[in-house]
């Protein structure tokens, strides 16, 4: 990383005691109001595309061949932005990208400026081998005991060659500092019928506001959880688990229910994708949740949800997850990303909060993964959330 991006001492004590007073400040407002469940009929927020752009096919960087994008994160003390490619270690070892975007209000194409790769390293100080990883989430945590700020990121993993799922913790220079303890739910591997499926594992991360925990979604249903991939039928309950920071164990998981595959008109027939693609906390009680479909003959559909926690019921010591009688988490669509003016929906697999907009409201900014597939664009979209 270049001299000029780490935090100087005295900007890390600044942002460590604003981080630990808003923390001590929820946590206070959690011991004095118990949190009531959320109506059903309160107002959802509005969405409105503010700036869109791509990337040319074969973009490089570095040495380095742009794609993959499949997490996204602002610092807001760098105003600097952080994608995790997902590329394993095939065209140059696992990586972080780090950019500058646009203001969505100043009328330039929506595109990256591009700073600086941080390469991922392991636990041996080594970038990862080639199919060792399956980078796809990424958040910037601040630590307020410290004052570090640095990456989570999570590895899919590989089921087929006993390779479990994990989350990860590194320095803004790639240098590993801990692995988190997952649930054994979701790195059970090499047991018929159990644990996850392959390359449908740890797709979303998101830190909740108090920066004290981390949720981590599964991309699809576990094995014992549901159906898997079936176009038209009922989808299998996706795991979402909460983890604390500090400890770096489960202490939370939600049930979620993804929508019928694909969305749209029954396909019984052809290749089908789907389940979550990323998520992210707008305050305490409500998760967000991306639901990404893709069907070879609809192509790519993806869909935007308000999830309520106050409503949601805890499945972590729950090994096996039954749609009749494990209460899912409920859900209120908030964007359908084709009525939303893009003039194009590719493979959204990224998320996060932008600055704060001249209005006062939060920009929100997507980014889709094009899979280093050259009829795919990386494409990057700003919303103003009103």
């Amino acid at each position: 990383m270049p001299d000029a991006l780490p935090l100087t001492l005295s900007r890390r004590r600044w942002l460590a005691a604003l981080a630990g007073a808003s923390t001590l400040g929820a946590t206070g407002l959690a011991a004095a109001r118990p949190r009531q469940p959320r109506s059903a009929t309160a107002a959802l927020p509005k969405l409105r595309l503010l700036a869109h752009g791509s990337l040319p096919t074969g973009t490089e960087f570095k040495g380095t061949l742009i794609g993959g994008l499949s997490g996204l994160s602002w610092d807001a003390a760098t105003n600097l932005w952080y994608a995790l490619s997902d590329d394993r270690s095939r065209h140059a070892p696992a990586r972080v990208y780090v950019f500058r975007l646009p203001s969505p209000a100043d009328g330039q194409p929506f595109v990256p400026q591009w700073v600086d790769v941080i390469t991922l390293r392991g636990p041996d100080g080594q970038p990862y081998p080639r199919h060792s990883v399956d980078p796809e989430a990424l958040a910037l945590r601040l630590d307020a005991a410290t004052g570090q700020t640095t990456l989570l990121w999570t590895s899919e993993g590989d089921i087929r060659a006993r390779i479990p799922p994990s989350l990860q913790e590194v320095t803004l220079e790639g240098r590993w500092l801990r692995s988190f303890h997952l649930p054994r739910q979701l790195t059970d591997i090499g047991r018929l019928g159990r644990g996850p499926r392959h390359n449908d594992t740890l797709e979303g991360l998101a830190l909740t506001p108090d920066g004290r925990h981390v949720w981590a979604a599964m991309e699809g249903a576990l094995n014992q959880d549901g159906d898997h991939l079936t176009p038209g039928a009922p989808p299998g309950l996706c795991r979402i688990t909460r983890l604390d920071l500090v400890s770096g164990e489960a202490d939370r998981q939600i049930a979620y229910l993804p929508e019928a595959r694909p969305f749209g008109p029954l396909m019984p027939q052809g290749s089908v994708e789907s389940g979550i693609s990323e998520i992210l906390m707008p305050d305490p009680d409500l998760l967000w949740v991306l639901e990404r479909a893709w069907h070879m003959t609809t192509g790519v559909s993806a869909r935007l949800y308000e999830v309520d926690l106050t409503r949601a019921a805890n499945t972590l010591t729950i090994d096996t997850l039954r749609p009749r009688r494990t209460r899912a988490a409920p859900k209120r669509l908030i964007l359908d990303l084709r009525q939303s003016g893009l003039p194009h929906i590719d493979n959204f697999e990224a998320m996060a909060w932008g600055p704060t907009l001249p209005s006062g409201h939060r920009c929100l900014v997507l980014c889709t993964d094009d899979n280093f597939n050259p009829l795919q664009v990386t494409q990057f979209a700003a919303f103003e959330v009103a």
